[in-house]
């Protein structure tokens, strides 16, 4: 569904609103977690082992918590456009303002843990985990 609807927004110049914009970023955080992480959690849950390597152990700790900031702020800078309707709508220009700094305060938030991420052997299995300094 989300990956429709950014197509959808995409493909046509008209759809290309500042509240379309706003759509197709909160659209895209949820596909790349769909695409990104679900398959990689479903096989780590069921066989309790990391087989995807200490790159993919860093990029899958860092994303999710990524993802979810970037949700929240999005949806935080929506929340805001709808309580205070009679102020004036952002421009083009000051929307992606906005939605490059929703992406860096998210980064940001997020790169601890994946630059803490760690893979670690344990009897029998290799696991990824995040070991934060002392």
């Amino acid at each position: 569904g989300n990956v429709v609807v950014m197509w959808i927004i995409l493909a046509h110049k008209r759809m290309r609103t500042v509240t379309n914009y706003f759509l197709v970023n909160l659209a895209f955080a949820e596909a790349s977690m769909s695409a990104f992480n679900t398959v990689v959690n479903f096989t780590y849950a069921i066989h309790n082992e990391w087989y995807y390597g200490m790159l993919y152990c860093k990029f899958h700790n860092f994303f999710p918590i990524d993802a979810l900031n970037h949700s929240t702020y999005n949806l935080s800078a929506r929340y805001m456009a709808i309580i205070h309707p009679l102020q004036p709508r952002l421009s083009a220009t000051a929307t992606k303002v906005v939605i490059g700094v929703i992406w860096l305060l998210a980064f940001l938030l997020a790169f601890p843990q994946g630059y803490y991420s760690v893979m670690e052997k344990l009897p029998g299995r290799q696991v990824c985990l995040v070991e934060w300094p002392e």
